[in-house]
């Protein structure tokens, strides 16, 4: 058992050094996200605390149209997803993969910190419902497709300059890598169907009971 687990981890993190940097960009994006949030200027931080009362307000008020979100929500992590998974085949790719990384980590970081700072010690409540239905799987689809994204450029690259890294280990990677563009794009559906059906309702829920 341990034996299978070990290897379901090696394909879906397949190499321990890029797992780390790219696990350091998410916490300095997230962070980074984070303090801006608390160091934006009083009129832009009071903009985006009416900008999240009136997402709160359509939530609570029933005047948030579903399809129009579920649209949005889809086509960004279809865009993500497939902008990240075909950079990884461009030798400068691994550039746009890490400032992609890092500004889906800055927005995360940011949101989560504008509920907090918009609804003081009630919004940690509203910003975890935000992470486990709204975001969470997002950005583990991000973080996956950005570590085979890198990795494959840099085997690409091995591959040219090098000349270190076969062509069945490409071609071995490459089938494993279309088979994760496949699962992100299953889990972006079930990713934007939570946010748009399934959040909405739990911050409702939240609202009655602690705000």
């Amino acid at each position: 058992m341990k034996n299978k687990y070990s290897n379901i981890l090696k394909i879906i993190f397949p190499n321990k050094n890029i797992n780390y940097f790219v696990l350091c960009i998410v916490i300095i994006g997230v962070t980074f996200g984070a303090i801006f949030a608390r160091i934006i200027g009083v009129n832009d931080q009071n903009l985006v605390i009416e900008k999240i009362k009136l997402f709160i307000d359509n939530v609570n008020n029933n005047t948030l149209n579903n399809m129009l979100v579920f649209k949005n929500s889809i086509s960004i992590n279809f865009i993500y997803t497939f902008l990240i998974w075909i950079l990884g085949m461009t030798l400068l790719g691994i550039i746009f993969v890490i400032c992609l990384l890092f500004l889906k980590s800055f927005i995360f970081g940011f949101s989560v910190a504008s509920f907090i700072v918009t609804y003081k010690y009630k919004g940690i409540i509203i910003s975890s419902i935000y992470l486990l239905f709204g975001q969470l799987l997002n950005i583990v689809t991000v973080i996956i497709l950005s570590i085979y994204s890198i990795t494959f450029t840099i085997k690409l690259l091995k591959l040219i300059f090098k000349n270190n890294t076969n062509n069945i280990e490409i071609k071995k990677f490459m089938k494993n890598y279309s088979i994760i563009l496949i699962i992100s794009i299953f889990i972006n559906i079930l990713s934007s169907l939570c946010e748009t059906f399934i959040l909405p309702s739990l911050i409702k829920l939240i609202i009655k009971l602690y705000i």
